[in-house]
């Protein structure tokens, strides 16, 4: 009868640890996808999706690199993205104690602009690469993407930074109020909460945090992970908003 009860409490443990790991593995999962938050945002705040970006970059080697260690190193970023290799353009620049490769290539609705540099210093050396990735119209390849070159910068650094971008648009002008809904339903819609804010008669744009998205950056002291950005432009009769983590990357 002992063995027994010691059988059925050891079954209930190891049942307990096994939601716990669960609920936790669950846990992390949604807090690492971060493009599906910005996803979800968007589509919440009922945009057009006109373009989705990354950005991303990191130092690489606390070596100088030469060409022909470049050339290597950009091979490597090509195995990683898998772009249509017809498309691929390289510019090289080279001089003292100065090298730089900039890749350019294409896949389907996918731009790649990429670029390797090394910097001779009385210590060695410095290289890094940076990454730019464009998604015309649509951003349900922004998680693939990334992952491609997570999987590339985590082989070269611990720590590499990669922000993203999503960039929708509205027909004609809304009004601040209509702006204001929009913002706060791509907030609500992974619970994000506002940190600070700016609205000026061309802009209007607030950083927020989520507890949905992993990472994060300090400002002013508070964490921060999220920025949405609203703008009408009067050239084309359409406002524009901008959805990005942990910042907004591109010009706005």
């Amino acid at each position: 009868m002992k063995n027994k009860k010691m059988i059925a409490l050891y079954i209930i443990f190891i049942l307990a640890v096994a939601v716990l790991l669960s609920s936790r593995l669950g846990n992390l999962k949604r807090q690492t996808a971060i493009e599906d938050s910005l996803i979800k945002s968007m589509q919440s705040a009922k945009a057009q999706v006109l373009e989705s970006t990354i950005s991303a970059w990191t130092k690489i080697s606390n070596q100088f690199m030469t060409e022909e260690q470049i050339d290597s190193e950009m091979m490597t970023i090509l195995e990683a993205v898998k772009p249509d290799k017809t498309s691929v353009s390289i510019d090289k620049e080279s001089s003292e104690g100065h090298n730089r490769q900039t890749l350019h290539a294409s896949a389907g609705s996918k731009y790649y602009n990429i670029s390797v540099e090394s910097i001779e210093t009385e210590k060695g050396g410095e290289t890094y690469a940076i990454i730019d990735v464009s998604i015309d119209g649509n951003c349900t390849e922004l998680t693939a993407e990334r992952e491609k070159l997570e999987g590339y910068l985590t082989s070269r650094s611990k720590n590499p930074e990669i922000s993203s971008c999503i960039i929708g648009v509205y027909e004609g002008k809304l009004t601040e109020n209509e702006m204001r809904i929009k913002i706060s339903d791509a907030l609500n819609a992974v619970s994000a909460k506002q940190v600070e804010g700016l609205a000026t008669e061309e802009v209007n744009s607030i950083s927020a945090f989520s507890g949905n998205i992993s990472n994060f950056i300090l400002s002013n002291n508070k964490k921060v992970n999220m920025q949405i950005a609203m703008r009408y432009s009067s050239y084309d009769n359409k406002t524009y908003i901008w959805i990005g983590s942990p910042l907004i990357h591109v010009e706005y």
